[in-house]
């Protein structure tokens, strides 16, 4: 029982590092991105789902006007003296992120199926590299 105890403690600590940026303002918002493109990616070639799949990247879209708004809790440990070139850069990343999701929207929008497929993989590939530079590790 000691171990067992002593176990779950150790997990514990462990995976409150990794929730932290999900407890914040922006890690909140970013969920909400992330769900909402995760569904439409399910669903991206169906054309019956177009107005489904347009409304959620609408709150996708609003999530991340928020989030651009939002500093990313990384910010607090970055030198004083890069902190301004830390939070251009943070921005200039969301406000690229915000036109490859219009750029699926309007993929969406106009049937354009394999259009759409690649601001998705587009989308992917910027939301990785943004969390390697702006989002603590895991």
């Amino acid at each position: 029982m000691k171990y067992l105890l002593a176990t779950v403690f150790a997990v514990a600590a462990i995976a409150t590092p990794v929730f932290a940026e999900e407890d914040t303002p922006l890690g909140k918002e970013m969920d909400k991105v992330n769900k909402a493109v995760k569904s439409v990616n399910r669903a991206i070639a169906d054309p019956a789902q177009k107005d489904v799949n347009l409304a959620k990247l609408a709150d996708a879209k609003a999530a991340m006007e928020k989030a651009l708004t939002l500093e990313p809790a990384m910010a607090k440990d970055v030198p004083a003296a890069d902190k301004e070139k830390f939070l251009a850069d943070y921005k200039a990343a969301m406000q690229e992120s915000l036109k490859t999701l219009e750029e699926l929207r309007a993929a969406i929008a106009d049937g354009k199926a394999d259009e759409a497929t690649k601001a998705m993989e587009k989308l992917t590939k910027s939301k990785k590299e943004g969390h390697k530079k702006f989002k603590k590790e895991d």
